[in-house]
C-alpha cells in the first residue's frame, strides 16, 4: 500500500502559517512512522503529471532548516493514472490552491479503485463567503464539492465542522463520508524558553516597551484584527497596554493596513512583524500579557492552545469552535465589541489574579502532533 499526499501548495509557500503548519507537522511524523508506505507528490501543471519529493531533502528543509526547497521536488514523475487499487490518495494540503481540481482528479483516482481520505480543516468558504476571496471560494466549492462525492473518509479538527459538513450534506442531499473528529496538535516546537538574543532585535524591543496584548496569525477580514485596534483606542492604551499583530498582511486589509502604519502610535504603541521565524513567535508568545482571539469564525483556532501551552492567557470571542477547543481556559467577550474586550483584560489588573489564571493553564493537556498523527494514521489504516 503507498500513501499519497500531494504537498504542492506546502512546497509553494513563500511562508509557513496555518494549513501549511499543520501539513508539515504531519507529513514530517508520517515520514516518521511510515516512510516506505508514504509517497510526497508535487503537481507540475503542464506535464499533467506529479513530480516527486525526495524524503530526505524534505526532511532536512522543513525539520532542520537546511537545503535548498526546490531541490527536494526530484526528476521522477507519477502520472495520475499510475496510482494503484489499495492506494491512499490524503488530501492534507491546501489543495483547493493547486492547478489540478479536485473534480478532474478524484473521478480518475476513485476508477482506478484508489481510496480517498481528506483532511477538511474548515468550510468557512461555504458558510462565510463575505471573508473569503472570491476565487478562492469557487475553488474550494470544487474542492470539497468534489470530496462530498468521492472521498471514502473524512477528518476534521472539531465537532462543529463536522455538523456543518453534515447540514451541507443534507442540503445537497447527498450521504455524508465518514468523519472522524481528530484535534489538532499544539506543540510545534518542543523547546526551551527563547531567549532575547535568539530573536530579531525590533522583536526584543517591541516586548519589552510595555505588557502587550498578542495577535497571531495572517491578518485577514475573517481574524478581525481591528477590533484589537478599536480596543486599544477605547481603553487598551489609556491602561497602559501595547499591541503586536504576528502574521501575514493578507487579502483585503488595504484599509485596515493604511489605518495601522498611518495610526500616529505605529511603532511606538502598536507594532506589526510578518516573515517571523518560529523562534520569534515563540518569544512573543511567551512574554505578552494576554493572546487576544477576536476571529468570526475558525476551523479550529490553533493560536489558542499554543498560547496556552505557553502558560499565557487568552482572551477570546465567544464563537462555538473556540469554546469547544479551549473552554474554560479562555476569558471571552462578546463578538465584535471592543469595550467587553477591554473589559476582560481590566479584570486582569489584580495581579494576584492575573498569576493565578497563568498558574491553571498548566493544567490544559491539549492533543499534541505525535497523538494528532496517530489517530490520523489509524484512520488511514482502517481504510
Amino acid at each position: 500500500m503507498r500513501i499519497y499526499i500531494d504537498v504542492s501548495v506546502l512546497t509553494l509557500a513563500t511562508f509557513i502559517t496555518g494549513i501549511q503548519r499543520v501539513t508539515r507537522e504531519i507529513t514530517l511524523r508520517l515520514l516518521e512512522h511510515r516512510q516506505e508506505e508514504i509517497v510526497l507528490l508535487h503537481y507540475n501543471a503542464r506535464e499533467d503529471r506529479y513530480h516527486i519529493i525526495d524524503h530526505q531533502r524534505f526532511i532536512k528543509y522543513y525539520r532542520g532548516h537546511k537545503g535548498v526547497k526546490n531541490k527536494m521536488i526530484t526528476g521522477k514523475t507519477l502520472a495520475i493514472r499510475d496510482m494503484q487499487p489499495g492506494d491512499i490518495f490524503f488530501d492534507l494540503d491546501a489543495v483547493w490552491m493547486c492547478r489540478v481540481k479536485r473534480s478532474y482528479l478524484l473521478p480518475h483516482l476513485k476508477k482506478q479503485g484508489v481510496r480517498i481520505v481528506v483532511h477538511i480543516y474548515d468550510i468557512i468558504s461555504i458558510t462565510h463567503p463575505q471573508y473569503c476571496l472570491e476565487r478562492g471560494v469557487y475553488n474550494f466549492m470544487d474542492y470539497i464539492g468534489a470530496h462530498l462525492q468521492y472521498a471514502d473518509a473524512m477528518i476534521v479538527n472539531a465537532r462543529a465542522t463536522a455538523d456543518e459538513l453534515k447540514q451541507l450534506a443534507d442540503q445537497l442531499g447527498i450521504q455524508l463520508p465518514p468523519c472522524y473528529v481528530v484535534p489538532l496538535g499544539a506543540d510545534f516546537r518542543q523547546r526551551e524558553q527563547v531567549t532575547a538574543e535568539e530573536v530579531p532585535e525590533r522583536v526584543q524591543t517591541a516586548a519589552e516597551a510595555s505588557p502587550y496584548i498578542l495577535m497571531v496569525g495572517t491578518i485577514e477580514p475573517r481574524k478581525n484584527h481591528k477590533l484589537l485596534l478599536e480596543a486599544y483606542e477605547k481603553g487598551l492604551k489609556q491602561a497602559g497596554y501595547h499591541i503586536i499583530l504576528a502574521g501575514y498582511m493578507g487579502w483585503n486589509m488595504e484599509e485596515f493596513a493604511q489605518k495601522l502604519y498611518a495610526h500616529p502610535d505605529y511603532n511606538r504603541g502598536i507594532y506589526h512583524f510578518d516573515g517571523l521565524e518560529d523562534t520569534a513567535i515563540d518569544y512573543l508568545y511567551q512574554h505578552a500579557r494576554f493572546l487576544a482571539f477576536c476571529s468570526y469564525t475558525e476551523g479550529f483556532g490553533l493560536p489558542i492552545l499554543e498560547s496556552i501551552q505557553r502558560g499565557t492567557p487568552v482572551i477570546a470571542a465567544d464563537i462555538p469552535v473556540s469554546r469547544e477547543v479551549a473552554g474554560e481556559y479562555c476569558d471571552w467577550f462578546k463578538q465584535d465589541d471592543a469595550a467587553d474586550l477591554c473589559r476582560v483584560v481590566m479584570e486582569y489588573e489584580d495581579e494576584r489574579k492575573y498569576q493565578e489564571r497563568k498558574s491553571r493553564l498548566g493544567e490544559y493537556r491539549p492533543v499534541n502532533w505525535e497523538q494528532c498523527c496517530e489517530q490520523m494514521e489509524e484512520i488511514l489504516d482502517g481504510m
